[in-house]
């Protein structure tokens, strides 16, 4: 029989009385576990696309879905180190809000890509286009970027810019934003300016920007006068870099036989 004056054995306490700390426990274990899990799946997936990528260039496959099966694979293996990369950096440390610098100088066609609900989507690529540097890397960050300069350009198809804001964009805007301001005069061939398409295509600051500026010239040359198409080609045929990407050879050479 136990001495009275001991004190008794202190009993369980309910989950709802179990202190904070003790609480949430779980959830901080679970944490670094589904992290793990989920970077162990991309980068499974990721080496199975790029095997099965590799396996198609020996087979009769189609060149244009082996490009994306490779590119896909390439962003998976990525992903987790990328991911992994901006999580070190405290909240307001690495931040790059790439509206707010739109909207610097363009604050009306910030205000439509917000509208839009845009903002999240371009900020978000902007951190993730700055983190994928290398020259492994090149392709696939001009994949990314294609894909959101289309999303631009199909904002500017139903929304109406301003094309003196986008020449503005253009001139003092960063390498991403000069090409998305060329991907809004994709999407509204109204908003063609000549003088940036010759910037764009004699003195690029990117690859990007130089193959956006082909496109926009190939599309809009109804647009252009007799002069400004004459400027064009000179600035193409005198343009050294355009041989060095196949899709910029291929926009100049659509251009030339026009």
């Amino acid at each position: 029989m136990p001495d009275p004056s001991e004190p008794l054995p202190a009993r369980p306490a309910p989950a709802s009385h179990l202190p904070p700390a003790a609480r949430t426990s779980w959830l901080e274990t679970a944490g670094p576990r589904i992290d793990m899990i989920a970077r162990i799946v991309c980068l499974s997936a990721g080496c199975v696309l790029v095997a099965a990528a590799i396996v198609g260039l020996f087979v009769d496959v189609d060149v244009e879905g082996l490009i994306a099966v490779l590119a896909a694979g390439v962003v998976l293996v990525l992903l987790p180190s990328v991911v992994g990369r901006l999580r070190k950096f405290k909240a307001g440390q690495f931040e790059i809000q790439l509206m707010e610098q739109i909207a610097s100088t363009a604050r009306k066609s910030a205000e439509m890509l917000r509208r839009l609900g845009m903002e999240s989507e371009l900020n978000a690529y902007a951190a993730i286009y700055t983190e994928m540097r290398g020259p492994e890397l090149q392709n696939v960050r001009g994949q990314v970027l294609d894909r959101v300069v289309q999303r631009v350009s199909n904002a500017s198809a139903v929304e109406k810019f301003d094309p003196a804001e986008i020449k503005n964009l253009f001139t003092h805007g960063a390498p991403i934003i000069r090409v998305l301001a060329l991907g809004l005069m994709e999407g509204d061939l109204s908003l063609i300016d000549s003088d940036v398409l010759l910037e764009a295509i004699g003195k690029p600051l990117t690859g990007n920007e130089q193959y956006h500026a082909l496109k926009v010239v190939l599309y809009g040359w109804g647009r252009l006068s007799p002069d400004e198409r004459t400027e064009l080609r000179a600035a193409i045929n005198s343009g050294p870099q355009i041989e060095a990407g196949p899709g910029r050879s291929a926009l100049a050479q659509q251009i030339r036989e026009l």
